[in-house]
């Protein structure tokens, strides 16, 4: 069962499983998805972090029917935007057949100034991951940023307790350009909460859910520290 881990007049987290909050909020309930999902089991077997390099990502995977599920579910308590990182093949997968109730607006890349090296050195290293745009499919999107692209080229953050760290102002850039102030914003896959973070740090308010006790304490900590929060954690 899911339960209150932490809040302030900002950020509402929860401790459990995305898929026992998603029944709990309502249609159009937040005003935008945020959020990293786990990759799938093959993805997660042959990943190496900046942080884990020998072991591998240490936390669960996703299987695709739940990845779309959720998906699903998180563009029905959308008002408008679901931006999801995603492995490159799903990113394609859903361009081509997007997930129920969303449309793929725009596929974009994070491509990483300081990728982790491929290990076998019998082929280019990775060195970048997919940004997924997706919109509910029963209304027009606008978002802040005009005409320009969705593309980052940034270093990848330090783990800082947190396997697939995600930089902290790439974050803060998804939040201002397709958000407002004083909107809600949503990431059911919280991680050590730079969702989180960076709603707060550009005046937005924040719900989390998070299925690692361990990543929670994290979060906590984090969001402890008020708003001059540099690090980059995920």
């Amino acid at each position: 069962m899911s339960e209150l881990y932490y809040q302030d007049d900002q950020v509402t987290l929860y401790y459990g499983s995305a898929f026992e909050v998603f029944p709990s909020l309502a249609d159009k309930s937040v005003d935008a998805v945020i959020t990293d999902p786990p990759y799938t089991e093959r993805t997660h077997t042959k990943a190496r972090s900046n942080g884990e390099m020998a072991e591998g990502i240490s936390f669960e995977s996703i299987t695709d029917a739940a990845l779309a599920s959720a998906l699903h579910s998180m563009g029905r308590v959308s008002r408008g935007w679901v931006i999801a990182t995603l492995d490159y093949r799903h990113a394609v997968q859903f361009d081509v057949q997007p997930p129920v109730g969303l449309k793929c607006q725009r596929l974009g890349v994070w491509v990483k100034t300081n990728p982790t090296p491929q290990m076998s050195g019998d082929r280019p290293a990775q060195g970048w991951e997919s940004i997924a745009y997706f919109h509910r499919a029963d209304s027009r999107s606008r978002w802040n940023g005009g005409g320009r692209h969705g593309n980052y080229s940034m270093r990848s953050a330090d783990p800082e307790g947190h396997p697939t760290a995600k930089p902290l102002p790439l974050v803060q850039d998804l939040v201002r350009k397709f958000t407002n102030r004083g909107d809600i914003v949503f990431d059911p896959f919280a991680g050590s909460g730079t969702t989180l973070r960076a709603a707060v740090n550009e005046g937005r308010k924040a719900i989390g859910v998070e299925i690692e006790e361990r990543y929670c304490e994290i979060i906590a900590s984090r969001l402890a520290q008020g708003c001059l929060d540099f690090g980059e954690g995920a």
